[in-house]
């Protein structure tokens, strides 16, 4: 049984469907990527720029500061525009987080001009090398038994829930989540891209994540962003 088909069945939740994935063949060299377009998010200090294929071969990565870029050359120059906040890569765009000190107007050409001229494919996410068939954790999991799991255990069951019922409307927006920790009944997550700094961030989407973890795990969880 499939995630979706698992947890229809069991809670009888609706679940957001990932967008079909870009067939387009992913330039690899650094330069020969091309916005095609930009759109905004629910966030007004986040938009996604819509590039001309595959950017990244599977998962996100996630840049929340200058010091997070490494050797990375889009990162880096992107976090050399004054006023970028956070850099965001999923699918075929990059999500631009940037602080309401300062508009769009006197940005949005430099940040597509430093994509096209620096973003090369990915073939690392940011959790390259870690084991995502998390469908044995489903099909066995039991709700009553969450807390006699172990920490791994939890925070497996825990991600594959997000996998299928949260990211995919997150990533259709910008943005993504990363889960932090589990703490007792406290899971902590901190929000990835436009749902960085998105005001609905910490009111209704947390509202609803939590929402949706009471009803498949426990009724006394809570959820933190952090």
């Amino acid at each position: 049984m499939g995630f979706l088909a698992w947890i229809q069945k069991q809670f009888g939740i609706p679940v957001a469907v990932e967008k079909e994935k870009s067939q387009v063949s992913a330039p690899t060299i650094e330069g020969q990527f091309k916005v095609l377009r930009i759109q905004p998010t629910p966030n007004p200090d986040a938009f996604q720029f819509i590039l001309n294929g595959r950017v990244i071969e599977a998962g996100t990565k996630t840049f929340d500061s200058p010091d997070d870029s490494g050797d990375d050359p889009m990162a880096k120059a992107l976090f050399d525009i004054f006023g970028i906040q956070s850099v965001y890569v999923k699918e075929n765009f990059v999500t631009i987080t940037k602080s309401n000190v300062v508009g769009w107007h006197t940005i949005m050409e430099k940040i597509g001009g430093t994509i096209e001229a620096h973003l090369k494919f990915y073939e690392k996410d940011d959790e390259a090398g870690e084991d995502k068939d998390i469908h044995p954790v489903l099909e066995n999991f039991n709700k009553e038994d969450f807390f006699d799991y172990n920490d791994e255990r939890k925070t497996e069951v825990i991600n594959a829930l997000l996998d299928i019922a949260i990211r995919p409307a997150l990533a259709n927006d910008g943005g993504g989540i990363n889960l932090l920790s589990v703490e007792d009944k406290t899971i902590k997550v901190h929000y990835q891209g436009a749902c960085g700094s998105c005001p609905s961030s910490t009111t209704g989407t947390l509202q609803y994540i939590e929402q949706f973890l009471k009803e498949a795990i426990h009724p006394d969880l809570e959820v933190q962003a952090n």
